[in-house]
């Protein structure tokens, strides 16, 4: 009975401690992949620091180069033309621009980072991103249409609105008389893609 329980013991106390490894040391020990070095000079209007998270995405279907995805809400809604600067626990980049939309989807908007050597890109969630008239509209009336994944942002995916997938969860401010020329405008783009 008691060389039972020593075994027992020895059994538990081997499954319960996790064993350190070669891998799991270097992980630990390797540096943080660095943010893209960003150069624009410095401007009179205010710079937004975004917090992202560590590790940038590659592809799928997002645009060239790589996608950083924002992990905490802004202190503003991001916009086209916005100066920003990425922001880890351990980095911080220099001053980047906003330049235009990459991507569209549900839950969020991808935007082209100017001030970087290579592409860059910024995925933020539609709520903490201000989208003109023509993406606002686009994304009102195509939203079923538009990619499901990403799914929502941790801090939404809780709530009600954005756990049933046959509504859409937001809404834009677009007067009533901008609706047939925003209309025409996509009408426009989907054509002259269809056409190439």
């Amino acid at each position: 009975m008691p060389a039972e329980r020593k075994k027992r013991s020895k059994r538990a106390a081997a499954e319960s401690s996790t064993p350190t490894t070669t891998r799991s040391i270097a992980a630990k020990m390797r540096q943080p992949y660095p943010l893209p070095p960003f150069s624009l000079p410095p401007t009179n209007e205010t710079t937004i620091d975004v917090r992202i998270l560590p590790l940038p995405i590659v592809g799928k279907g997002i645009g060239r180069g790589l996608t950083w995805t924002l992990d905490k809400r802004p202190a503003e809604q991001l916009r086209k033309g916005m100066s920003v600067r990425f922001c880890t626990d351990v980095q911080m980049s220099g001053l980047g621009r906003l330049s235009a939309i990459a991507d569209l989807r549900r839950h969020w908007v991808t935007f082209l980072v100017s001030g970087a050597d290579q592409p860059c890109n910024l995925r933020v969630p539609i709520p903490w991103a201000s989208l003109g008239d023509l993406e606002g509209y686009t994304h009102q009336h195509h939203y079923f249409n538009l990619a499901k994944l990403p799914p929502p942002h941790p801090s939404f995916a809780q709530r009600p609105a954005f756990q049933n997938e046959d509504e859409n969860p937001y809404e834009f401010d677009i007067e009533d008389e901008e609706i047939p020329s925003l209309s025409n405008r996509i009408a426009n783009i989907t054509n002259a893609q269809e056409g190439k």
